[in-house]
């Protein structure tokens, strides 16, 4: 059945009145239109020319032919001066038709194509984790449920915690979130001691591809069986895919012609049911393909969730920088969507180089390499993403039979000289576990052994002030 969005958006969202002004801006456009409407400065002031910036050489990027020197990207004329005013909420309109090109070619769907897979939105935001919080605040109420993998990206939790909603935890394996334990909850959920008095999920949330902090990645058979449930249910998807362009398998084929993974969203087109549309959010980063510091990210999803989001983001941060957004946008264009496919490959290439070289240390100073001295920890190999989920070999503790992370990082670790991010950050109400969360993307390559060095050594530590003279094998 269709979800229904009267009921999924959150009451609060529903009480706030529309911004009176903003709602007349666009008939700035009409012609001959005298508008006496906005607070703009006036941009005769404005101290800025043009701006600038130059590419580096890549795979997708050469010398200008014409002058032997790098390409540049300039703004300027009324290109800058719009980008340098008060800008629609909804974005700027070349990074706008950009993104409408991204979504149509890898996902597979075009907005207002007229046909049912093209009835959806796109909103621009300051990353996705802005986007995240204010779709949160569009859907949730206080005593609302969402449904998190577990273990999951803790961006979320503090919000959801202080704001009062009920944050319950669904199994994952080696592909991320887990179907039957997805079904499992949801078709006990009005039985199971743990939910019954509970409202039911409005959504359940994802990290599909190359999960924060698991590493996992959702096959499409898996995909498929967990959009089937949340039909079965009427359960928003909050599909949250960073990491989507950083997945190494296909990386030897030809990068604008191989098949990538279908994201949830391009799946709910494959049924070719007109009732199976809308069960997705889907958000993107440009922040780990292009730049970080340039904070631009985006949704697509369902119309009135799209305007829900957008209403907060016009009384907050009202858009995302314009002059990120177009240069993001002279660069797509530059490119094409082959330069851009092509690049994200390179991007890929990078992390998959820095996997093998971080797997191989960590196999020779912490696993099965290490023998001599005893394997100390144990973990999945990633396919996709920048982190590994590495279950380490620690004493038993009185209320943790396979030992607690967060001891030997925050005390042993800490004194030899090296971080992780204890593996207890990552579930919602905390849960005491072995793993740590270990990230391979900016370490320098010659520095992997001896953090990982270290690390040992703090391990070493924790099971000697156990009373351990030897460690036991795993």
């Amino acid at each position: 059945m269709p979800l229904d969005y009267d009921k999924l958006i959150s009451q609060e969202y529903r009480r706030r009145p529309k911004p009176a002004i903003r709602s007349l801006l666009s008939l700035e456009k009409k012609p001959d239109m005298i508008s006496f409407l906005a607070g703009k400065p006036n941009p005769e002031r404005f101290p800025f020319e043009s701006i600038t910036v130059r590419l580096k050489s890549s795979a997708v990027e050469s010398s200008d032919p014409s002058t032997g020197e790098p390409t540049e990207l300039v703004v300027d004329g009324d290109t800058l001066e719009r980008v340098l005013q008060y800008g629609s909420t909804s974005g700027d309109p070349l990074f706008d038709e950009a993104l409408n090109d991204i979504v149509s070619v890898v996902h597979g769907r075009t907005r207002h194509d007229g046909t049912p897979a093209g009835d959806f939105d796109i909103a621009i935001g300051t990353g996705s984790q802005d986007l995240l919080a204010k779709a949160s605040l569009a859907l949730f109420d206080k005593g609302d449920t969402i449904l998190v993998e577990s273990p999951m990206y803790p961006g979320l939790l503090p919000d959801l915690g202080a704001r009062g909603i009920n944050v319950i935890n669904v199994d994952t394996d080696k592909e991320g979130l887990s179907a039957a334990s997805l079904a499992q909850v949801l078709d006990s959920w009005h039985q199971s001691e743990r939910t019954m008095k509970l409202r039911f999920p409005k959504a359940v949330y994802t990290v599909p591809t190359g999960g924060n902090p698991s590493g996992t990645t959702a096959s499409t058979e898996r995909k498929r069986a967990i959009l089937q449930i949340v039909r079965k249910h009427s359960v928003l998807i909050l599909e949250d895919d960073p990491y989507y362009y950083l997945s190494f398998d296909g990386l030897d084929m030809d990068p604008t012609t191989r098949p990538r993974p279908p994201s949830y969203f391009a799946l709910e087109k494959e049924d070719n049911d007109p009732w199976g549309y809308g069960y997705v959010l889907r958000f993107e980063s440009f922040s780990k393909i292009l730049s970080a510091g340039m904070r631009l990210g985006f949704i697509a999803g369902p119309k009135p969730i799209i305007e829900a989001v957008s209403g907060y983001m016009a009384s907050s941060s009202i858009h995302a920088s314009s002059p990120m957004q177009v240069i993001a946008a002279l660069l797509l264009k530059h490119w094409g969507i082959s330069g851009f496919q092509t690049h994200v490959d390179e991007v890929a290439r990078l992390y998959q180089h820095r996997r093998n070289v971080f797997e191989s240390k960590l196999q020779s100073v912490l696993g099965g390499d290490a023998s001599h001295q005893g394997a100390l920890a144990s973990w999945v190999t990633p396919v996709a993403g920048m982190f590994f989920w590495v279950k380490l070999h620690l004493p038993p503790e009185t209320d943790a039979p396979e030992g607690d992370s967060s001891q030997v990082i925050t005390k042993n670790a800490v004194d030899h000289n090296v971080l992780a991010v204890p593996g207890q950050s990552f579930y919602a109400g905390g849960r005491i576990t072995p793993y740590v969360r270990l990230s391979f993307s900016v370490i320098p390559e010659e520095k992997m052994e001896e953090g990982l060095r270290r690390l040992r050594m703090a391990i070493e530590d924790t099971w000697k002030e156990h009373g351990y003279s030897t460690i036991p094998p795993m």
